[in-house]
Parts: C-alpha cells; sequence; structure tokens
C-alpha cells in the first residue's frame, strides 16, 4: 500500500538526520517540504545536507531553485510536489518520505489549499513596486481590498503583504472568501512523526547549530548573495539577520546573538504549528530506544 511518511519538527530537532536513516532502510525517497533548502545559493544558513548525505538517499526539492528566479510558493509546492510523488508511487516506491519545518508547505502538500491563484506576472509586478516605492502603498491597497487582512498581516513581513495582494489582485477576492472554497487532500495514507526535545535542550542545540554555521562560512556564503535587494533572503532567518552588519549598523557579536534569538523564536513558532495536528507520532529523543527504532515501531 502506498503511503508517505511526514517528518516534522522544529529546526535544530535532527528531522532530516531521522529521514536519511528511514530513507536507508526503507529504501524511500526523500521529498523536501524546507522552503528555503529548494534554493541551491542556500546552504550554510539552512542546513542544508551535504553532498554525501544527498548521494545516500535519493532526495527532490533541494538545489531545484534559485534564488534569482520568482519565490516558489506553497501552492507551487503543492502542484509540483504532487506530481512528482505520483510519478514516485507509479514507479513503484511503496513508503515516500516527506521531511521539513516549513509547516505551511507541508500542509499545503498533504492537505491541499483553497483555491488562491498565483499569477507570474501579478508577482513580478509587485515586487517592483514593493522595490521602487516601499511597502506603504501596497498596505494602503491591502487595507482599502481587504481591510480584515491589513488588519491580521504582520506588517513587517513583505513576502506576506505581496502574496496577499497578488491573490487578491488575480482573483478578485477577499483572502476570507478565498477560504470558502474547499480544499483537495493529496489522496494518499499518511504518518506524521515529530521528534520532541525539552525546550532548554532544544534552544541549546539551536545555539550551538548557529556557531556551526559560522565555523563552516555562513558570513562568506552572505556575502556572495544580494541581500540588501532580495526579498526572501531579507525574510529568511539566519540571513536577514546580516543586514545591520553590512551596512555596518551592527556588530559581529550582536549579529550572531540576533541569528540565535530568530531561530529560537522560529522553533517556538514551529512546535506551536505542530499543536494542530491530531495524528502526530512524537519520538523521544532521550529515550533507550533510537529514535528510529521508535518510528519503525509505527510503520
Amino acid at each position: 500500500m502506498s503511503r508517505i511518511i511526514i517528518i516534522q519538527g522544529p529546526t535544530a530537532s535532527g528531522k532530516s538526520s531521522l529521514a536519511l536513516a528511514l530513507a536507508q532502510k526503507i529504501n524511500a525517497p526523500i521529498v523536501s517540504a524546507d522552503s528555503r533548502q529548494f534554493y541551491k545559493e542556500l546552504s550554510i544558513g539552512t542546513a542544508k545536507p551535504s553532498e554525501k548525505e544527498l548521494n545516500i538517499a535519493k532526495h527532490y526539492f533541494i538545489n531545484s531553485h534559485s534564488i534569482n528566479d520568482l519565490t516558489l510558493t506553497s501552492a507551487g509546492f503543492m502542484k509540483a510536489g504532487r506530481s512528482k510523488i505520483k510519478d514516485l508511487f507509479e514507479e513503484g516506491h511503496e513508503n515516500i518520505i516527506v521531511c521539513g519545518g516549513s509547516g505551511m508547505f507541508v500542509d499545503a502538500l498533504i492537505d491541499g489549499l483553497h483555491p488562491s491563484p498565483s499569477d507570474a506576472k501579478i508577482r513580478a509586478l509587485l515586487h517592483s513596486e514593493w522595490t521602487n516605492k516601499g511597502i506603504s502603498p501596497l498596505l494602503k491597497e491591502l487595507e482599502d481590498k481587504d481591510e480584515e487582512t491589513f488588519r491580521r498581516i504582520d506588517q513587517k513581513n513583505p513576502m506576506r503583504i505581496l502574496r496577499s495582494l497578488e491573490i487578491i489582485r488575480a482573483s478578485g477576492k477577499t483572502l476570507n472568501e478565498i477560504r470558502t472554497i474547499p480544499k483537495n487532500g493529496i489522496g494518499y495514507p499518511t504518518i506524521r512523526f515529530c521528534i520532541s526535545w525539552e525546550r532548554n535542550t532544544l534552544y541549546n542545540k539551536i545555539n550551538d547549530r548557529v556557531m556551526t554555521m559560522l565555523e563552516a562560512g555562513l558570513l562568506e556564503e552572505v556575502k556572495k548573495l544580494p541581500l540588501l535587494d532580495n526579498l526572501l533572503l531579507q525574510n529568511t532567518v539566519g540571513y536577514k539577520e546580516w543586514l545591520g552588519y553590512l551596512k555596518e549598523e551592527e556588530s559581529l557579536e550582536n549579529t550572531i546573538l540576533k541569528i540565535q534569538k530568530n531561530s529560537r523564536n522560529y522553533a517556538k513558532r514551529q512546535e506551536t504549528w505542530l499543536k494542530r495536528y491530531q495524528d502526530l507520532i512524537c519520538l523521544n529523543p532521550k529515550h533507550e530506544i533510537g529514535l528510529l527504532e521508535q518510528l519503525l515501531k509505527h510503520l
């Protein structure tokens, strides 16, 4: 029977390592649902699997896109990811592993989305308007066209604002009207896992991983990227914090502390997202039985 095994959880929890071990054990491909590991230019700051790890098991949607292209939206990922999963099952795979901490992208893939349109021309135009005129006129347009979304949205997150306006301009509907349209699930059986760490332990792991990223050359990676001009980078933890440093407005020490703090906050939001799942199976990293063995008992 075809089945999708989902491994979710907060950053630094060990999802990728567990997915890789499972892939080797049951000979399954891995579909990444990490919304930043899609991009080939982002490696160190996204904790992307190494070349060696990528060669151990077949991975999809890692290094599949470029930050110089239009951003892969959750709707775009749903369409492409479902197509790939269908192909993999038709090739004879009994199990497919979906691994990632981007809850919105996992949900889009598995549960589907309300059919909100994507329009590349509108998206490019909105990005140009944001670049040339700033976010204020776009916020005013959002308030005029969809006051409820305007009140609810994070007004410091340009990506969310631009995506909302893309939907509104393309559909002529408010986001609330869009949400009344039913979703279509993926249509395959699923089983969902996460690795459940004590919060203090997880936070220490996050702090340590940031330092490991720095030792691996994170700053050198950032210097090669168009951080000052790229909206995706300016909304990505581990990259956006370098803006002040590159403008010589922030010290290296404070920049590192910001990355650690924002990474911990992101992990907390990821843990909150997990609470919505009724089918979530939590694995205990301190159990005498290893994570892989715990997971296999449920398969």
